[in-house]
């Protein structure tokens, strides 16, 4: 196996030792670490990309890795350019009516990153990423926060850090993540986002592909490699 990296895109390809057929190709945002991000190297590296990465040896196909912005993963899939995203997707109702989603392989919940324990006021500025699952939520169910939305949640916890915004709304594993490294924010869970977990998307025109990535999905589960993976990144 092995990786090349290309100055345009795709970003890297993956092969396996005895891969067939033509490359995946695998899209994804890469701002959002600990499950996608670009090392200093430029390389992708993450949980998520890991994982993809054990998937296409399991199914003995060649990956290539692109990254793009994330409110634009979801209609690329839909439109064919890429064979599936994975950018800690959260399955949802309305984004299944768009592609379809591999069986979920990380459990997840939301929280906000602030800098003070008390509850947050009416009014309050909370950042999200466009696109995500996140910044409907609080569309639709908290009308009372002022939810402005980011390209990254990079550029996002940058003006946390500058007190330019009162809160981040995310996922509590990449919440996690970076709070090892800024001890003087916290987290406060909303009970009332309904997670389902993280899921790879495929084009609904893809069933065959879908069926191949639920079955290694389970493989590596069982065989252990899912375990590996997931304690690299998360303790």
């Amino acid at each position: 196996m092995w990786i090349k990296l290309f100055i345009l895109l795709p970003v890297f390809v993956f092969s396996s030792a005895f891969a067939e057929d033509k490359p995946l190709r695998i899209v994804t945002e890469a701002s959002y670490p600990p499950f996608e991000a670009f090392d200093e190297q430029k390389q992708l590296v993450g949980f998520d990309i890991e994982l993809a990465k054990a998937v296409c040896i399991q199914i003995n196909r060649e990956c290539e890795f692109y990254h793009q912005p994330f409110d634009s993963l979801l209609t690329s899939v839909a439109a064919g350019h890429y064979n599936l995203a994975i950018s800690a997707l959260d399955i949802t109702e309305q984004r299944k009516q768009l592609v379809n989603f591999s069986d979920a392989y990380f459990d997840n919940m939301a929280v906000y990153i602030t800098s003070s324990e008390q509850a947050l006021a009416n009014s309050a500025v909370v950042a999200v990423q466009s696109g995500s699952s996140f910044m409907r939520f609080l569309r639709e169910q908290r009308p009372d926060i002022l939810s402005i939305a980011y390209p990254s949640y990079q550029l996002a916890l940058n003006d946390l850090e500058q007190t330019k915004i009162d809160a981040v709304f995310l996922d509590a594993a990449a919440a996690h993540y970076w709070l090892a490294s800024h001890p003087n924010f916290v987290t406060q869970v909303d009970e009332s986002y309904p997670a389902s977990g993280l899921g790879m998307a495929v084009s609904k025109q893809d069933e065959d592909l879908l069926n191949q990535i639920n079955h290694a999905l389970k493989v590596l589960k069982n065989n252990g490699t899912y375990q590996t993976i997931y304690q690299s990144f998360f303790n």
